[in-house]
This record gives C-alpha cells, structure tokens and sequence, in this order.
C-alpha cells in the first residue's frame, strides 16, 4: 500500500500537514521495526589469565559488554562493564542447543584473579537477577545458568518463553544444581531426545546407587532392580537410534554422546 493512501487529502497552504505526515509516518515505522535480538553468552576466564565471550552474536571492537563477576562467597555478582578488544577465537567448547546458530568468541578488556565462568549480555543494560540470572532492563528477558552433570547450560527466556539456549561442555562430571536445568534442557531438543534423556538420566542415577542387600528390608534390592529395568531396558538401541536419526545435527550429537554406550551388557541381576 502507499503512503499516501494512509492519510486524508490535506489543502494546500497548511503549515502543520507536512509535520503531521512526518509524525505519522515515523510512528508507523518505529512501531513496525522488529524487536532487536538480545546478544547474550558465556564469560569465561581461561588459567592464562585471558577472558572471552561466547556468543552468537557478531560483536564489534569495542563494544560494550555486560558481565558477571565472582564475589568472595562463590557467587556471581552483576555487573560490571568491559568491552570486546578485537582479538578471536575459533570456537571451543560452546554450542547453540536451541537454535545451532554458529558461535563467535571474542577477547575481552577485563580480567579475573581466578577463573571463572558467568553470564554475558551485549550491552549496558544488565541487572543482577538472583544469584544465577541476569535480567535485561527494557526487553522482558531474564538469562540464567544452571549445572548438568555434564556441563553448564545458559538460558535466555523473553516473556517466559525459551529463547536461546548454550550450553558449555567442561569435560568432566559434576554435581548438578537442580532439577529445574534438566527440564529446561529438555525443552529446548526434541521429545524422542528429550524422553530418552529423561529415561537414561534415571537409569544412570539407579546404576550408580545399587544398594547392598538388607536383612531388615529384603524388598529394596527387588524394587531398585524392578526400577533399573524399567528405565535402562532397551537404552542401548535407543541410543543408536537417536544417533542415526540426529547424525547431521552436532548440537544434539554432542548432547548425546555424553551417554555411555552398550551398558545393557553389563547389567545382569
């Protein structure tokens, strides 16, 4: 449609017309402009003392980022201010789970004592959200973190609806901090992968906590055993499955393969 179609036909030797198409016209772009994404990632503080940013996000020398930084108790505080010097990385050990957009790491001016990993936010406009998130002031978006038993998982949520989500593979176990990253990680692959997750994450759990028989109840070794089956049962050929399905999708391989394979075999009772 054109533009002179929008608005009623004005006499000729009316000074305020022109402003008032102006007006009008600007209105109409501004209110139609897309809402900018939010650059958000990773910070993290390498032994040699360089810091970078994971992000999928292309980021100008420079510019201003938002970031996390350790307080004495262990926690994260937010935020402080640094900015992306120029210097890059090819990517690491980050991933996009949600949208496998390619992911961009970039040097930053600050510097930690002691490693350290935290949230990241292109832009000034960070606050601190809790001991695990970080809210962006004006854009409705909360980013948050939490730990698997694999890795670190970041969250970006805009109006409560999921909307970016790496994760930060660490290359070794550790204690995750709740089952609320399990769900979310779920959310963000699809259901056959997300059911399987769910299904062997309960296996593993079962197997490594297989308790020694009990005199006082003879009923709990039977129930564990009942359990273990149930949800290991037929995780093998799940698993080769999935990977067959998913072989062209690196986000979700690289989730599954941190689940050991063929551990049928060694479950005889």
């Amino acid at each position: 449609m054109e533009l002179k179609n929008l608005f009623p036909t004005h006499h000729i030797g009316h000074p305020m017309d022109i402003k008032h198409v102006l007006l009008i016209i600007l209105s109409i772009f501004s209110t139609s402009a897309p809402a900018q994404n939010i650059g958000f990632g990773f910070i993290k503080n390498d032994p040699d003392g360089k810091t970078y940013l994971y992000t999928t996000q292309e980021v100008s020398i420079g510019e201003a980022i938002s970031v996390q930084s350790p307080k004495a108790n262990g926690t994260a505080a937010c935020c402080k201010l640094t900015k992306s010097n120029g210097e890059k990385r090819q990517p690491g050990d980050v991933t996009d789970l949600l949208n496998e957009s390619d992911m961009h790491v970039y040097g930053l001016d600050i510097q930690y004592k002691e490693p350290f990993i935290g949230i990241a936010v292109v832009g000034k406009n960070a606050n601190e959200n809790g001991a695990t998130a970080v809210e962006v002031k004006g854009q409705r978006t909360i980013i948050s973190t939490c730990l698997s038993q694999e890795g670190i998982h970041l969250f970006s949520r805009k109006n409560g609806i999921l909307s970016g989500h790496l994760y930060l593979n660490l290359g070794y176990d550790i204690e995750p901090s709740s089952n609320s990253c399990e769900t979310e990680k779920h959310r963000s692959v699809p259901t056959d992968v997300s059911s399987y997750i769910e299904s062997r994450d309960n296996c593993d759990s079962l197997r490594g906590d297989i308790p020694e028989p009990d005199p006082a109840d003879p009923g709990n070794l039977k129930r564990v055993i009942s359990d273990i089956n149930k949800y290991c049962k037929g995780t093998d050929h799940k698993l080769k499955q999935l990977k067959e399905t998913y072989s062209g999708n690196e986000s979700i391989m690289k989730l599954l393969s941190t689940y050991e394979e063929n551990i049928e075999a060694d479950m005889s009772f």
